[in-house]
C-alpha cells in the first residue's frame, strides 16, 4: 500500500514508520523540518515537506495514495499544561485539521483514513471494564477527539473506511512524558492524579506501530488500544518505586485535580479499557504489562542517560 503519514516524527509516529516500512509499504512521511526528514529517509519512508493544513498541498500528497494516517497532536509540556490556553493547539489538530484532512481524502479518492484519538474520553468506569460502547465524559479541550472521530466517520458513511484507534497513555523510554516521570520517580513522587485504588490502562510505545499496520486492513470503526493488564495505581506506584530503586513513590496531591484543565483531570479517572475488539483483529502487544514495560524503560533511560554524560578523564 501507498500510506501518507501525517504526525511521523512524534512518538507515535517514530514507532509506525519502521514497521510500515517493514511490512512492505511505500510510505511518504511530513516533517516540518531537515532532521525530522533526514530521519525518516533513514528510516526507509519518502519525506513530504510543506504546509500540512493547506488543503491543496494535501490534496496532492495524498493522490494516488490507498490510506492516510494521521497521528499529529499537540500536547503541552509538564509547565504549561496546567493552562487551559496550553491545549489551543491540542484543540485545532483534533478537530478542525482532521476535517481538513478528510476533506483532502475524499477529493482525491482516498479509500482509507486511520486517526488516533485516546481513551482519556471514557466517563470514570470505576472498576468496570471500559469498551466501545461504554460512556463518555469529553470536556473541554477533549471534546476535539470527539469531533475527530466524528469527521472520520465521513469517510466511511463515503463508502471508505475511516478507522479511529482511541489509545491509552502511553509510556516507554523515547516517550517525553515518560522521561520525566521516570525522572520524577527517582525523587520519589511522580505526576500521577487519581484514588490509588482507581484503575489505569495504558499502551507501550513499542506497541504502537504495529497497531497503526493493523489499523490499514481494520474495518471502519472505533477501536480501543491498551496492553493486556489493566493497573490500579496502587499498583504502579509499586512498580515505579521498584523500577526506581526507592522505597516509596507518591502521586500527586489530590487537590490538584480540581484545579487542572479537562485532560489532566481525566487522567484521574478510573479506566479499566478493554481492548479484546481490536485484539480479535489480530494486533496483540509485545509489552503485554507495565510490570514489565516500565523496568525495561527504566533500564533503557539508564543507559541512555550514561551514554550521554562526558566521557570523564
Amino acid at each position: 500500500m501507498r500510506v501518507v503519514v501525517l504526525g511521523a516524527t512524534g512518538t507515535a509516529g517514530r514507532s509506525t514508520v519502521p514497521v510500515l516500512v517493514a511490512a512492505g509499504h511505500e510510505v511518504l512521511a511530513h516533517s516540518r523540518s531537515d532532521d525530522g526528514a533526514a530521519r525518516l529517509s533513514r528510516a526507509g519512508a519518502t519525506p513530504l515537506r510543506g504546509d500540512a493544513d493547506d488543503p491543496g498541498t494535501l490534496r496532492s500528497w495524498l493522490t494516488g495514495a490507498d490510506a492516510a494516517i494521521d497521528l499529529r497532536v499537540s500536547v503541552p509540556a509538564a509547565t504549561r499544561a496546567m493552562a487551559p490556553w496550553a491545549w489551543r493547539e491540542y484543540t485545532r489538530l483534533r478537530a478542525r485539521a482532521a476535517a481538513v484532512l478528510v476533506d483532502a481524502a475524499l477529493a482525491a479518492d482516498v479509500p482509507r483514513v486511520v486517526h488516533d484519538t485516546a481513551t482519556m474520553v471514557y466517563a470514570d468506569g470505576r472498576s468496570t471494564p471500559l469498551d466501545e460502547t461504554s460512556p463518555v465524559d469529553a470536556r473541554g479541550a477533549l471534546a476535539a477527539n470527539l469531533a475527530t472521530e466524528t469527521h472520520v466517520a465521513r469517510l466511511t458513511a463515503h463508502g471508505g473506511a475511516g478507522v479511529v484507534l482511541r489509545f491509552a497513555p502511553f509510556y516507554g523510554p523515547d516517550d517525553e512524558f515518560s522521561r520525566a516521570l521516570m525522572r520524577a520517580a527517582r525523587r520519589g513522587r511522580v505526576p500521577i492524579l487519581g484514588h490509588v485504588d482507581g484503575w489505569t490502562s495504558a499502551v507501550h510505545t513499542d506497541d504502537v506501530g504495529t497497531a497503526l499496520l493493523v489499523a490499514l486492513t481494520a474495518p471502519g470503526g472505533v477501536y480501543n488500544v491498551a496492553d493486556d493488564e489493566p493497573l490500579t495505581r496502587r499498583v504502579l506506584l509499586g512498580i515505579l518505586a521498584d523500577a526506581a530503586g526507592v522505597p516509596r513513590v507518591r502521586p500527586l496531591p489530590g487537590g490538584l485535580r480540581h484545579l487542572a484543565p479537562a485532560p489532566l483531570r481525566s487522567l484521574a479517572r478510573s479506566h479499566r479499557v478493554d481492548a479484546s475488539r481490536f485484539r480479535e483483529l489480530g494486533w496483540q502487544p509485545r509489552v503485554r504489562s507495565r510490570r514489565t514495560g516500565w523496568p525495561l524503560s527504566f533500564a533503557a533511560d539508564a543507559v541512555a542517560a550514561s551514554a550521554s554524560e562526558p566521557a570523564r578523564v
